[in-house]
């Protein structure tokens, strides 16, 4: 099963973010035991590490952590002809869009993300991190 995390997921992950954290972790757990394939896409490894800078994190801390976890992620691409569709569909929040429709693009299964609301609303494969887990019967 192909999981695409947002990346709200990767930053709750590498951040330590509170409540979310525990959540977050039972994924990496899963890809480990490789029970799911971990799908993020290269605009969720720049918008993380971007993000993570401005929270203050050290350059040379985020690298460490996203080397140590790299084995465990499959990196898809976003590619021109997401960004053209995206750019055509006009959609609400376009961040969102292209992840979605580069999750897609991989053959993603579960689309997992804290903000819901802000994908595609066709988009069913969408689900919270809460949501997914209960989908599984994985309890925390």
């Amino acid at each position: 099963m192909k999981v695409f995390i947002d990346t709200n997921i990767l930053i709750d992950f590498i951040s330590g973010r509170k409540p979310f954290v525990d959540e977050s972790i039972v994924f990496f757990q899963l890809a480990d035991n490789r029970d799911i394939e971990l799908l993020v896409s290269d605009l969720t490894i720049v918008n993380t590490v971007y993000i993570l800078q401005r929270l203050h994190y050290s350059l040379s801390d985020i690298y460490e952590t996203l080397n140590e976890i790299r084995a465990l992620l499959t990196i898809t691409s976003v590619g021109a002809e997401t960004i053209d569709y995206c750019l055509k569909t006009r959609g609400n929040d376009f961040e969102d869009e292209v992840q979605y429709y580069s999750a897609m693009k991989a053959g993603a299964n579960y689309v997992i993300t804290r903000n819901r609301k802000d994908f595609p609303p066709e988009a069913a494969n969408v689900l919270s991190p809460r949501d997914f887990l209960d989908r599984m019967n994985i309890t925390l």
